[in-house]
């Protein structure tokens, strides 16, 4: 089987005066519930005062999806003829850092994604 790669963009606004940087270590991403892997991204800089934007990507591999959830991906796929969409979920930490302070912020993000 082939894989799979999945994209988005993760949007930020910093309202404060301060900058810094963005790390993105372990985003899990689960499919209508089945854990699909993590996707991850580089350092990026955090500018003040504005919104920006951070691609974010993840290549899964779709035979062992199939392997570990084949009556669960059976449901996901009548779903998906059905609806014609997916619900995607990230979850996991982003870290800011700025200088030798660090803050992580919990991601737990939805979104029904279209395959029209």
């Amino acid at each position: 089987m082939r894989n799979i790669t999945i994209q988005a963009d993760a949007v930020f606004n910093n309202p404060n005066n301060l900058n810094g940087k963005l790390s993105i270590d372990d985003i899990r991403v689960f499919v209508d519930n089945i854990d699909v892997g993590s996707i991850s991204s580089k350092e990026f800089d955090v500018p003040s005062k504005k919104e920006f934007t951070i691609p974010l990507e993840g290549t899964f591999s779709l035979s062992k999806i199939y392997e570990e959830n084949k009556n669960s991906l059976l449901n996901s796929v009548i779903k998906m003829v059905q609806t014609d969409s997916l619900l995607i979920r990230y979850e996991g930490n982003i870290k800011y850092h700025f200088g030798n302070f660090s803050y992580p912020y919990k991601i737990n993000k939805e979104q029904e994604v279209s395959l029209k």
